[in-house]
């Protein structure tokens, strides 16, 4: 059947309604007529699978790797580079609207100039199915292994190693269905990390004889082992220089979190005399780098080895005024007698806790930043914060994740009277 796709889906699906429901395709683009079978229907809506675009969207092109069709890494390699960073802002609008009922303004979408090769991390899974070894990604929704190549999301230095795994994994003794995670700072150096059964005995010295300069860490029955290297990744971020433990979280897109904590610095308008709150801080990348701009900083972390590196940070950079807590946000923030005159949310894809909104709300910050990485987490958070005193005032999505359909959001809040 025929139909004429009006709107985009979160997950970058396109949207057409067929028989009164709304239906997902993907790989279609707004405003293309395609032929599409129905392989899903549920009370409310229904799945269809494209089997022709009969009008395509001007904005269609070739995928730029020959996995995209397969793998689940990607979903808008379908789509010029410009109209991906038009979906994107239409996604974020509708959200807000469909799941918040928010109506303002989206700015448009902070991009790339070259929208590749931009990850800092990937994780490769390594196992076998049907006598075939797989080295690769896993299917969207599925645990169906695809085999890679090559990935055009990574630099060519990370994927030079990760073949050279591939390829030689029986000689260096990689154990069947382990993971291996592949890190590389903005200054080149690489860390790579073997998790799974029997990992700890790879032959790391044979791999360290090929791969120099590269630290290697296994994680074999929950215990973590440097085997040769460096402990930590060494980053920088503007001015300012990090140093990032194995498993601690690092924004994937160098260039694109600086310019984050651009916009950031820019919607905190911040004071000398600030007193300033970074709720999920990680290894302390907004702290630190707003740290000089105020009287203090308080930042609060659930994952122990992030506030270390977090505090570890703070004295590669000479900076004194910060305080980093180990705990959930939700149970350390409400012990906090100090007055902020903002703070920052940067949670995890579910979102904040209400106990925690209503925490925030209390402190009666003069302002709020939000960071999110999933728009329907944040629609719902952002519709308890407008219940209150706050109002959002200026959304600016970043490109943190070309030829994928997520999007990163920052949001400044500001208290209002109502």
């Amino acid at each position: 059947m025929q139909c004429l796709v009006e709107g985009i889906s979160h997950a970058g699906e396109g949207v057409a309604r067929i028989a009164g429901k709304a239906t997902f395709i993907p790989y279609a683009i707004p405003g293309e007529t395609v032929a599409v079978t129905i392989i899903e229907e549920k009370k409310s809506y229904q799945r269809a699978l494209l089997q022709q675009v009969i009008h395509p969207s001007q904005d269609r092109c070739q995928p730029n790797c020959r996995h995209y069709f397969t793998c689940g890494g990607c979903s808008f390699q379908h789509v010029d580079y410009p109209r991906q960073l038009t979906l994107k802002r239409q996604i974020v609008e509708e959200t807000l609207r469909r799941v918040g009922g928010i109506e303002i303004p989206v700015s448009p979408v902070i991009g790339m100039e070259t929208p590749w090769h931009y990850r800092n991390k990937v994780e490769w899974h390594l196992s076998s199915q049907s006598g075939r070894e797989m080295f690769g990604y896993f299917m969207n929704q599925s645990h169906e292994m695809v085999d890679i190549e090559n990935c055009p999301l990574i630099s060519q230095a990370m994927q030079a190693v990760s073949l050279y795994i591939k390829n030689h994994r029986k000689i260096l003794r990689v154990p069947d269905k382990c993971e291996i995670t592949v890190r590389q700072s903005s200054l080149g150096q690489i860390m790579i990390i073997f998790s799974g059964n029997q990992t700890s005995q790879i032959d790391f010295a044979l791999l360290a004889d090929h791969c120099k300069e590269i630290s290697f860490y296994s994680i074999d029955q929950n215990i973590t082992r440097l085997h040769y290297g460096e402990t930590r990744l060494e980053e920088k971020l503007g001015e300012f220089k990090f140093e990032i433990s194995p498993l601690a979280f690092f924004q994937v897109n160098h260039q694109q979190n600086e310019k984050m904590l651009a916009v950031i610095k820019d919607y905190a308008r911040l004071q000398r005399s600030d007193s300033l709150l970074d709720a999920y801080c990680g290894t302390g990348s907004i702290a630190l780098s707003l740290a000089r701009e105020v009287k203090r900083v308080v930042g609060v972390e659930n994952f122990k080895a992030a506030i270390k590196d977090a505090k570890r940070n703070a004295f590669l950079n000479n900076i004194t005024n910060t305080q980093f807590i180990k705990g959930a946000c939700e149970e350390i923030v409400p012990a906090l007698t100090d007055d902020f005159d903002v703070i920052i949310l940067d949670p995890p894809r579910s979102g904040c806790k209400k106990e925690l909104i209503q925490e925030v709300i209390n402190k009666s910050p003069r302002s709020l930043i939000y960071v999110s990485c999933n728009p329907a987490t944040l629609a719902r958070d952002l519709a308890l914060f407008e219940d209150s005193v706050y109002q959002v005032k200026e959304i600016q999505p970043i490109d943190m994740f070309p030829q994928t359909s997520h999007v990163e959001t920052v949001v400044l809040m500001s208290k209002v009277d109502k």
